[in-house]
């Protein structure tokens, strides 16, 4: 190919991704004045020529996110999840943990007010195991009680029971008093239904 060609073909890319970062930064000053229609347009303009462009991957990341925010905040939680996992797979494959663990819990708390459990089990356990490796002992004692709450919704409560019983280790190893204390309330509540259901049979 000719060089000038190859120049020109540079140049172009280059003012594309101007342009996209320009239309990111507007998007976001957008946002923060609550134009969230208009900060939307402009993180979907900005996102293509960024998934257009090679090794922008966190470039796309943070606008999916910020698209999921939007959207979130628009009370369009369907659409939010999608923008959330997208940015989740690519924090984790450029194994950003601390920035997975943030999208994970997102999107938990999404499908948690969408009524659909079934969905939350896997970023709880996904993010339970980035805490752990991370140290944070306190995420990983809520992620487990979130588990539990799972668990005995879906009337599986020995499972509901195991997860209430380590976080409660967990607390208790680590001076969190009052979860402790409240999950002492819930493990009890959790053993007298196993109790009474084995009474039932």
């Amino acid at each position: 190919m000719d060089e000038q060609v190859v120049s020109a073909v540079k140049t172009d890319k280059d003012k594309d991704l101007s342009s996209a970062e320009l239309m990111y930064q507007e998007a976001k000053v957008m946002s923060a004045q609550g134009r969230s229609l208009e900060a939307l347009e402009k993180f979907e303009k900005a996102l293509e020529i960024f998934e257009a462009a090679d090794g922008k991957d966190v470039e796309v990341a943070n606008i999916c996110e910020q698209i999921g925010d939007l959207r979130t905040m628009r009370g369009n939680f369907k659409g939010a999840v999608p923008a959330y996992q997208r940015a989740l797979a690519i924090c984790e494959k450029n194994n950003d943990p601390v920035s997975t663990v943030l999208l994970a819990e997102k999107i938990i708390d999404l499908y948690r007010q969408l009524g659909n459990l079934d969905r939350v089990l896997p970023y709880y356990f996904r993010a339970l195991e980035l805490v752990e490796k991370l140290g944070d002992i306190g995420k990983a004692g809520l992620y487990l009680t979130g588990i539990g709450d799972i668990y005995q919704r879906r009337n599986e409560l020995d499972k509901a029971l195991d997860a209430y019983k380590t976080a409660h280790g967990i607390y208790q190893g680590a001076a969190y008093r009052e979860r402790a204390e409240l999950l002492e309330k819930g493990i009890k509540i959790v053993e007298e239904a196993i109790t009474a259901g084995d009474s039932n049979k």
